[in-house]
């Protein structure tokens, strides 16, 4: 067993904070989330880390810690890993690839930074494990309709 931050738990702590950090904010394929379609053609690829949030943050460290209990109570090593870190970021970007996205088109552009163009198509990157389409449109809106 590897220990992080030569026995300091404040080093530690930065070390899996860092390692953390960096695994949410990649733009590895894996993080990549969405590609928007301006209106004067330009594409744009949104990553997960677009749409953290502080309650993102909570989760994922509310999922390490459930994963550390589980692995101390199995008779594992007690604490929070850097692998429970990284596990939970993975198993919370999973969580928001089925989440209903139904915002209209000009939601996304304040999303995204480009508030000048309006956003004419939405589509996810992301892709189940055993589907290699690499996505799938979501439902075009027309100016002026609700959902």
């Amino acid at each position: 067993m590897q220990t992080v931050g030569g026995g300091d738990r404040n080093k530690a702590a930065l070390a899996m904070i860092d390692e953390t950090v960096a695994e949410m904010y990649s733009e590895d394929k894996q993080n990549r989330f969405l590609e928007v379609t301006y209106q004067n053609g330009d594409k744009e690829v949104l990553y997960f880390r677009d749409f953290s949030s502080g309650a993102m943050v909570e989760n994922i460290v509310r999922r390490a810690k459930k994963l550390a209990i589980k692995r101390q109570l199995a008779g594992g090593a007690r604490g929070i890993r850097t692998e429970d870190m990284v596990q939970s970021v993975r198993q919370e970007f999973t969580e928001h690839e089925d989440l209903p996205i139904r915002p209209t088109p000009g939601d996304w552009a304040k999303i995204s930074g480009k508030k000048g163009e309006r956003i004419v198509y939405v589509r996810t990157l992301v892709s189940k494990k055993t589907d290699e389409s690499g996505g799938r449109a979501i439902e075009g809106i027309g100016t002026g309709q609700y959902l």
